[in-house]
């Protein structure tokens, strides 16, 4: 089967409050953001491996908080990225909190976690953050979403290297959403990915870019 490789972002519509960005992010933005995230882990290494891994959350803030913390207009690969994911909806006449401007957010924060395939996942749930909405990038091997919305359907998905989803995060929108399980292939981008970064070769990240607009 062909898998997506680096061409211009398409949007699929989940839900009401949820979006899906293909090939929002290319090979080359990928590399980046994952230098990036390297660049700041300090989860601690050579741990022993556990029989059936859990999805690991890195430590990539301060004082071992896994959270890095962002404002508004700061020169950053994460805020360029929530910019231009509101840029590709904003030009397709879509949004999510009834309208209101994804660029508009008073406080930016990213966090990782480390999925081992093809065990790794993270059980349905709602996030209950009030006035907030999350951009979630997947970066290597290829993962299988769900997504349950407002229309009490149940949307299954793959989520491919350099797709990013976008979510409302309130109780409001009460978007249940979870990892079911990580493929051990990977798109000819997440492939080309995994080569600059040999981590992917059996893993994916997931990047949850939170907004909050309050």
């Amino acid at each position: 089967m062909a898998h997506p490789s680096d061409r211009d972002a398409s949007v699929e519509r989940i839900d009401a409050e949820c979006f899906l960005l293909r090939q929002a992010l290319s090979l080359e933005e990928q590399a980046n953001l994952c230098e990036y995230i390297h660049s700041r882990d300090k989860t601690p290494a050579n741990q022993p491996r556990a029989m059936m891994p859990a999805p690991k959350t890195l430590l990539l803030g301060d004082d071992d908080h896994p959270n890095i913390q962002y404002g508004p207009g700061d020169a950053s690969l994460v805020n360029d990225m929530v910019d231009r994911s509101a840029a590709v909806l904003k030009s397709e006449g879509l949004s999510v909190m009834g309208g209101f401007d994804m660029c508009g957010y008073t406080a930016l924060s990213m966090a990782t976690i480390r999925y081992e395939a093809p065990t790794g996942r993270f059980p349905p749930h709602v996030d209950h953050c009030q006035d907030s909405l999350v951009c979630l990038a997947s970066l290597g091997r290829t993962a299988n979403f769900m997504v349950k919305g407002s229309s009490n359907e149940v949307s299954r998905f793959k989520l491919y290297s350099g797709d990013v989803l976008v979510f409302n995060a309130s109780s409001a929108a009460n978007v249940l959403h979870g990892v079911e399980s990580i493929d051990e292939s990977a798109s000819e981008t997440g492939e080309a990915l995994a080569g600059k970064f040999p981590t992917l070769q059996g893993h994916r990240y997931g990047v949850q870019c939170r907004m909050y607009f309050s």
